[in-house]
């Protein structure tokens, strides 16, 4: 079999989707030896993607999510002697001429529109909805992350369930408890610029994961020396700047962003705990990243996340500034709460492998191919 990966989001500028990206290249090739890989490389992306014997690279200069992507993709590349293309990032471009699969992270350009076209989006509105609704009706095999998303996969297209598998992401070795958990917080504060305790929000900052409620929730609870740590891919952060001075949270919020993995990893273990805002999630992939580094996490109620947290982790309604602002009072005050949260967390992040994500997709790909 011959596979074609879209493999661009994989990159100088860290992502979900290049995680999960990464994780894949990094497994299938060995696991598949008979098989022929051709990632789609990014011009920036560190090279070589692999080294396996049997993955060929193709450089692909356009963005994974561009016009010319998703209209007019044989402008780029070519889909012949392909048995298979997976494009992992929601959609299916026009023209695709062999059997095709394609990861759903999330269903948000057609579930909710005006979240989704926000800033630059705004134009991606023109086609990029259409290219996730094709990716609905006509690949061969759809992927998704969670049984949450299948769920909203369906209410737009009730005949995809038989072409639906479930496959979850998972966390990356990095993220571990510390084996020197003073050392950890050390290299934390250096990460940080200072030695206070902290609460940690990781991923881009965009209109569904509402890092506003966890400042708001934070400026109400935590006095000083507590930290609010801003770890963000994405997005502008003016709003949020004049939010936090607004608070008089100037001097207690500290933005980072695009941090290589093993410092992400040391943030969170050194973080008291990790706050995912969301109102929308398609997986929520920092909250097994924390709990696989026995970080308490306080997280929105949502259908992906409550799956994805299995127990481990305070839930609150999404956009509830005080049940959030509450909840981080009371974990701060219970050594008893933060110490049961991190065993929940770690024993739920046994149920998540990358391992077990690549045999699962490898599968994909064969019964799609026969098929």
């Amino acid at each position: 079999m011959r596979v074609a990966v879209d493999c661009r989001y994989i990159r100088e500028r860290p992502s979900g989707i290049g995680t999960y990206v990464q994780a894949l290249v990094d497994r299938m090739p060995a696991l598949a030896p008979l098989d022929e890989f051709v990632f789609w490389a990014h011009p920036l992306a560190p090279r070589p993607l692999s080294a396996a014997s049997n993955a060929l690279e193709v450089t692909i200069r356009t963005a994974p999510n561009s016009p010319l992507s998703t209209l007019w993709p044989r402008w780029h590349t070519t889909f012949d002697g392909l048995d298979l293309f997976h494009n992992p990032q929601n959609i299916l471009p026009r023209g695709v001429t062999c059997a095709s699969v394609v990861t759903i992270q999330d269903v948000l350009a057609i579930d909710f529109p005006h979240l989704h076209r926000r800033g630059l989006d705004r134009f991606k509105g023109l086609y990029y909805p259409h290219a996730v609704r094709r990716a609905l009706r006509n690949a061969t095999r759809l992927i998704v992350t969670t049984a949450a998303t299948a769920d909203r996969v369906l209410a737009f297209e009730p005949g995809a369930l038989p072409r639906l598998r479930v496959i979850p992401l998972a966390p990356d070795s990095c993220f571990k408890p510390p084996d020197d958990p003073d050392a950890a917080r050390r290299r934390a504060s250096s990460l940080i610029g200072v030695d206070a305790p902290y609460m940690l929000v990781v991923g881009e900052n965009s209109a569904t994961k509402r890092h506003d409620i966890a400042v708001r929730a934070f400026a109400a609870v935590l006095p000083p020396p507590w930290r609010l740590v801003l770890l963000q891919r994405l997005g502008t952060r003016g709003p949020l700047r004049r939010l936090a001075r607004g608070l008089g949270l100037t001097d207690r919020i500290v933005w980072l962003r695009n941090l290589p993995r093993d410092d992400v990893a040391a943030l969170v273990q050194g973080a008291d705990a990790l706050i995912q805002p969301s109102i929308y999630e398609g997986f929520g992939l920092p909250v097994v990243e924390a709990f696989a580094c026995g970080c308490p996490v306080v997280a929105s109620d949502i259908p992906a996340l409550r799956e994805v947290a299995g127990g481990g982790a305070m839930l609150v309604p999404p956009a509830d500034v005080n049940r959030l602002a509450a909840a981080l009072c009371e974990l701060v005050g219970s050594p008893d709460l933060r110490r049961s949260l991190a065993e929940r967390g770690l024993r739920r992040a046994r149920d998540f492998s990358w391992d077990r994500t690549a045999r699962e997709t490898i599968a994909v790909y064969h019964e799609t191919a026969t098929r």
